[in-house]
């Protein structure tokens, strides 16, 4: 310290400046944590929009599988049988 100063600046700004730079470091690596995070959660939702497009599509295919499988039913009743006993024998039916 020179003569006149009232405190020496080199001395005294070092922790000041240690700190400054370590919450500086600090909140760079928390943004690049929730970053991280955020890419994480992202992809997450990604994945299953994926798996539940896919469960919807499996579960619309079963459905008209069913619905042609009962249209079946109903035409070869209607072929078999005839539409007038077709209408008893389709209504006794609990799975058409």
């Amino acid at each position: 310290m020179n003569d006149g100063e009232l405190f020496d600046f080199n001395t005294e700004v070092e922790p000041i400046l240690e700190v400054l730079c370590g919450k500086t470091l600090e909140r760079s690596r928390m943004e690049v944590l929730e970053e991280e995070e955020l890419r994480i959660m992202r992809e997450q939702q990604r994945e299953f929009e994926q798996l539940r497009n896919g469960e919807l599509v499996e579960a619309q295919q079963l459905e008209a599988f069913e619905t042609r499988r009962q249209l079946e039913i109903v035409f070869l009743t209607l072929l078999f049988v005839g539409p007038k006993k077709a209408s008893t024998t389709l209504s006794k039916r609990t799975d058409v």
